[in-house]
């Protein structure tokens, strides 16, 4: 069972920590297979970058583990997609800095699901507190890897409308999606197959 955000805030590791405990990144928590889009239809559905296609998106099964594997109702690769039914329940489509693009996923059939493309950039990361391996500058853009505590700037986010930061990726750090808690607790409210939601406070990506 998906634990409630109150539970899961209780894992934080820094006490205190209000605009820390407000937030989370999704990961998958059963086999799914590798899902990618046939080679005529690549780059079709950038994830940073808003596209408006006319009719859904083949999506097929590259790599599977399993011969028999249940579908989840959300994965994550190669974007973050909700099965069209349980995405009509939700109601995610007029967050801030979000657009969702209807994609056909053929296994065990033909599902109708929706991916999400994330253009709501914010430098989020505290560059000074957070630990990484490695960190660049280059033409007014910036690259971090090697994430091993990622601190976040309270005083930076304070200063934006929630409304405008409930789904983001970092400028400078595009690994994963930063999910608000009132976004956490409308999907799991539903208890979807697929996903879990894991606090940022902290975050080690070598575990």
């Amino acid at each position: 069972m998906l634990k409630s955000v109150e539970q899961l805030t209780q894992l934080s590791t820094t006490p205190g920590s209000q605009i820390m405990n407000e937030y989370f990144f999704a990961i998958e928590n059963m086999n799914i297979p590798f899902y990618d889009f046939p080679d005529e239809y690549s780059g079709v559905i950038p994830s940073n970058m808003f596209t408006h296609p006319v009719e859904p998106v083949p999506l097929i099964v590259k790599f599977t583990g399993d011969d028999v594997h249940q579908l989840a109702d959300i994965f994550l690769v190669p974007g973050l997609s909700i099965k069209l039914p349980l995405f009509q329940q939700l109601e995610l489509s007029d967050i801030h800095g979000t657009n969702w693009v209807q994609v056909n996923l053929f296994d065990q059939g033909e599902h109708l699901y929706q991916m999400l493309q994330v253009e709501n950039e914010i430098k989020a990361i505290d560059r000074q507190q957070s630990e990484f391996d490695f960190y660049d500058e280059f033409n007014g853009g910036e690259f971090i890897s090697g994430m091993n505590k990622l601190v976040l700037d309270e005083q930076t986010l304070n200063k934006i409308a929630l409304e405008k930061r409930l789904i983001f990726r970092d400028s400078g750090w595009k690994d994963k999606l930063f999910f608000h808690k009132s976004i956490v607790n409308k999907i799991i409210q539903f208890q979807p197959k697929g996903i879990s939601f894991i606090p940022v406070d902290g975050y080690n990506e070598f575990g």
